[in-house]
């Protein structure tokens, strides 16, 4: 109660080798670290904060890793990796004389970050080769112009058309990586009980997908195996028009993505000046 989300994401999948990302797990690490050094506007968060330290370091593009590398290999640099967080938060705790942090490590949903460094979402397989992948956004986002400049469809948000827009970004995962169609419901909860077992000592985010009717009632008993080596989990049916309108993620055809992405001109957010 009254703790803050302080989390920060990592790639390995975009490193060469385990030294090269035990390196970006240090600055990953410091980041949040001194995060927490800052107050906020209220002393019941304050008081959690200063006690807990809590932070989430995170790993994105799992899918991708796995494929090109190995589950095994996977193991062995979150295994590293978890071990290198503990030791620098020990160091740098006593230097910068503050309580260590009570965890440390974690799977965020993901989304967003994740497509800067084209990666796949924490530990989520993409929803097929060729997909829809919709962002929101501020109706008075600085953003909005310059991707209506070049191209991208944008409309509001269902159920919040006053406040947010949504923009649908065509995406082409590439070759050879499994999609989620492909994966029952005891892969992916063996995954994130994978994760929480070997990386994460805060909670796995996992969104389980399933067929409802060749899976369904899996559910209880795949809930009851797990229940001992997951924190939480949640679920989301396999839908052929989708469970819900504007669907983060919409599978669509290889057709349909050219012809989105023929539509599209350069993108620059060059006049764009955020805060």
């Amino acid at each position: 109660s009254y703790e803050l989300c302080c989390l920060v994401e990592t790639f390995p999948t975009n490193h060469e080798d385990l030294d090269d990302y035990i390196k970006t797990l240090k600055y990953a690490y410091l980041y949040a670290k001194t995060v927490t050094l800052g107050k906020t506007h209220w002393p019941e968060t304050n008081r959690v904060l200063l006690r807990n330290r809590r932070i989430g370091t995170s790993v994105s593009g799992i899918a991708q890793f796995v494929q090109n590398k190995g589950i095994n290999v996977f193991r062995e640099w979150l295994e590293s990796g978890y071990d290198a967080i503990q030791e620098y938060d020990k160091m740098y705790s006593d230097w910068l004389a503050v309580p260590r942090s009570i965890k440390t490590t974690s799977v965020k949903p993901s989304g967003t970050v994740s497509l800067l460094a084209g990666a796949t979402p924490g530990l989520h397989y993409p929803e097929s080769r060729f997909y829809i992948r919709r962002i929101r956004l501020s109706v008075n986002s600085d953003l909005i112009q310059p991707l209506k400049k070049a191209g991208y469809k944008i409309e509001p948000a269902f159920g919040s058309e006053d406040s947010t827009m949504v923009v649908d970004v065509p995406v082409d995962a590439g070759e050879g990586i499994r999609t989620a169609a492909e994966l029952s419901i005891w892969e992916q909860f063996s995954l994130a009980a994978f994760l929480q077992r070997h990386w994460a000592d805060n909670q796995v985010s996992c969104t389980v997908t399933f067929d409802p009717e060749t899976e369904g009632k899996q559910i209880a008993t795949a809930l009851n195996y797990f229940q001992y080596q997951l924190k939480g989990i949640s679920f989301l049916p396999k839908m052929e028009s989708g469970a819900y309108r504007q669907m983060p993620y919409e599978e669509i055809t290889e057709k349909k993505y050219n012809e989105m992405v023929k539509k599209l001109s350069f993108l620059s957010f060059r006049q764009v000046k955020g805060n």
